[in-house]
């Protein structure tokens, strides 16, 4: 979050005016990592026998875990760009790219803890083809050998780190849309270049990962909702790449 008012500053936008926007994007992005999450496991998921249609009192139980990091990014988006539109101080198009590096370094420190914590199973691992892990500690949510069989989390070989691999594409991410900052291009296009991105991204490790519904072309539905986004950001990068020199307001 700081990150992102940090930048919003810079184009001299009131405090005030950033620190709502931000705000609410984390409002919204928390709201739609739920949402997301809940209609993913809606039949069933992983811990949650009968999904959350058998089960609806653990739908507001945030607490106890289960949020879906597209829902996240979609949802802070939306909410950021609600109130930065009421607001109308805060200009959209620069807006939204000093959103994207922001929202990255949160993605990737948020990662931390699902690494230590084993959650996302992943496929099996072979080195030196990847970062290959076995997680022994009995409180564990990850995947290893010393589990019996039938144990969800019971896996016969080490299994990629695919988490890691996440979080290192989200610092990635921070690196290079920073870089871009700038450099003449026009507003919200280091944006859209970062959501084809990010959709990229998930799209390929979703093919690392097990234990989740399948949904269209057996795509997971952090996939499927990857092919939507880099649907709607090619467009969006096609035509704003032809555009001048960065700036909200025509020339008189």
């Amino acid at each position: 979050m700081w990150l992102s008012v940090k930048l919003v500053r810079e184009l001299g936008v009131d405090e005030g005016d950033a620190n709502a926007v931000a705000t609410w994007g984390v409002v919204g992005g928390i709201i739609g990592a739920r949402v997301f999450h809940v209609f993913d496991c809606w039949t069933g998921c992983t811990g949650i026998p009968g999904g959350y249609a058998a089960h609806p009192e653990l739908i507001p139980q945030i607490w106890t875990g289960g949020i879906a990091v597209w829902g996240a990014a979609i949802g802070g988006v939306l909410g950021g760009l609600i109130v930065a539109l009421r607001r109308g101080t805060v200009p959209i198009g620069a807006g939204a790219d000093a959103a994207a590096p922001g929202i990255s370094l949160g993605f990737a420190i948020g990662r931390i803890g699902d690494i230590i914590n084993g959650e996302h199973h992943a496929t099996a691992c072979q080195a030196p083809l990847g970062i290959c892990v076995e997680f022994t500690n009995p409180a564990t949510l990850g995947q290893s050998p010393q589990f019996p069989i039938g144990d969800p989390r019971y896996s016969p070989d080490p299994v990629h780190l695919v988490v890691a691999y996440d979080m290192a594409w989200n610092v990635l991410a921070v690196i290079w849309t920073l870089a871009l900052r700038g450099r003449g291009l026009p507003n919200g296009l280091i944006f859209w270049l970062w959501m084809a991105w990010y959709a990229i991204g998930r799209f390929l490790l979703g093919y690392l990962r097990t234990g989740d519904p399948n949904y269209a072309f057996n795509l997971r539905e952090d996939q499927a909702i990857g092919v939507l986004v880099l649907c709607a950001a090619l467009p969006m990068i096609v035509r704003l790449w032809p555009r001048g020199p960065r700036s909200e307001v025509a020339p008189a």
